[in-house]
């Protein structure tokens, strides 16, 4: 029974771990993920409203998978047994992470049944080795000098 219960978290974990991995991709020393976010139009005051929401909560996703992917993740489970009989399973994750020096690669809005999806792909510098990321701060010259304080 607790063997059962293990190979659940087990799957879990690993299912959310690969989800996270599969938008994120190192190209030329930046990492980069994608977001999406999406909010219903009915639930909004204007479009304008809604397009902006989606686009916060599509940049909050990317920022999240940031996190998960350099700082790891945090992952919580418990299980309720009445009368021999697993009647409710919470499995829960946590990230707690500094991002900094992240920017916008690319950021789109647009309008599918009644509702915004937005998509936002972050990077962040890993190196300064790419062009793009000669006058930004790397996750290397960060940890520097966090390190020498």
């Amino acid at each position: 029974m607790q063997t059962n219960y293990f190979n659940k978290v087990i799957f879990i974990f690993l299912l959310l771990f690969i989800s996270s991995l599969s938008y994120a991709e190192t190209v030329k020393g930046v990492l980069s993920v994608k977001g999406f976010g999406t909010v219903d139009t009915s639930k909004t005051n204007s479009d304008f409203q809604a397009k902006m929401m989606a686009k916060r909560a599509a940049q909050l996703d990317a920022q999240r998978q940031l996190a998960e992917t350099t700082k790891g993740l945090q992952l919580s489970a418990g299980s309720t047994v009445e009368d021999f009989e697993v009647t409710s399973d919470v499995i829960a994750t946590r990230v707690k992470g500094l991002i900094k020096g992240a920017f916008i690669i690319k950021q789109s809005v647009k309008a599918e049944q009644g509702s915004f999806v937005a998509e936002v792909t972050l990077g962040i510098c890993l190196t300064n080795e790419s062009e793009v990321c000669k006058a930004r701060d790397s996750i290397k010259l960060i940890g520097d000098s966090l390190s020498e304080k």
